[in-house]
């Protein structure tokens, strides 16, 4: 088992995964009450949760959105390319004191792995979006499911369930957000929780600064198939210009030993490009 989705929401990824959930159209007397939106963006990395998806490298990613506004209910699927190697190993049999190639049949089989897997043959990631978010003033909610789904994997266990509550509040000069997901067999891992805090600031000439703090803990101990609990965090920038979303992120995370290539953390600059449309 690989150390796959532990990490942070940066500027892409999940942070477009939440735009689509929290994205409900005002509606206007006579309109229809069905809206249909997308998106696309490149960017230098793809961050989830402080560990990056595609080995440190690009990603093209994009969704669509349905928003049913009269109920605040929403729909939504978004991909990404990920990391698709299915890693290289062989296996040695070291019975005798003399270490001898052999199969996986074995039964004094031991695995040496020369290179770690991405998704195991999955190229890309789809995320499957449900979600209701009514406003209440300036008080908002969002509460929604997400499954991640790795098409041709050979492991399964990549394929998740994840439930989500959030709740934010406008403060004009800074909106904070906190939401708290939970999953019941997080990427093969078992139970698993996912604590998330953001802090929007508006800045001059039409600037966001957004902050970001978030907690990962597992129900279990690596040694009973969990992973080591750990924070993710980052800062960002970004601004409209001409139609184009553009964002500069700085993302960390700790226990950055623990991280095996492809998977690969710790501090790093992602900058993208989106479009809404």
């Amino acid at each position: 088992m690989k150390n796959r989705h532990i990490g942070t929401a940066c500027a892409t990824g999940a942070f477009l995964i939440a735009s689509l959930a929290a994205t409900t159209p005002v509606r206007a007397e006579g309109d229809s009450p069905h809206a249909f939106t997308g998106n696309v963006a490149l960017t230098t990395n793809y961050m989830f949760r402080g560990v990056s998806q595609t080995g440190n490298g690009p990603a093209i990613q994009g969704g669509f959105n349905y928003s049913y506004t009269p109920l605040n209910l929403n729909a939504g699927i978004w991909a990404s390319n990920v990391d698709s190697s299915s890693g290289t190993s062989y296996y040695v049999d070291n019975s005798t004191g003399t270490p001898v190639v052999t199969d996986a049949t074995n039964p004094n089989a031991q695995q040496v792995i020369l290179s770690n897997p991405g998704y195991s043959g999955a190229s890309m990631e789809t995320d499957f979006l449900v979600s209701w978010t009514p406003t209440y003033d300036k008080l908002s909610l969002d509460l929604g499911y997400v499954r991640y789904e790795y098409f041709q994997t050979d492991n399964t266990a990549n394929n998740t369930n994840e439930f989500h509550l959030g709740l934010g509040y406008d403060l004009t000069y800074v909106k904070p957000k906190f939401t708290a997901s939970y999953s019941d067999d997080f990427f093969g891992f078992g139970e698993a929780w996912y604590y998330d805090l953001t802090m929007a600031v508006p800045l001059p000439y039409d600037f966001t600064l957004t902050g970001h703090y978030g907690w990962n803990q597992s129900n279990k101990s690596p040694n009973q198939g969990g992973y080591v609990d750990y924070e993710d965090y980052s800062v960002s920038i970004s601004r409209e210009f001409g139609g184009f979303g553009f964002a500069l992120a700085w993302v960390d995370r700790t226990q950055t030993d623990t991280c095996v290539s492809p998977f690969d953390c710790g501090s790093t600059a992602v900058f993208t490009i989106s479009k809404a449309f």
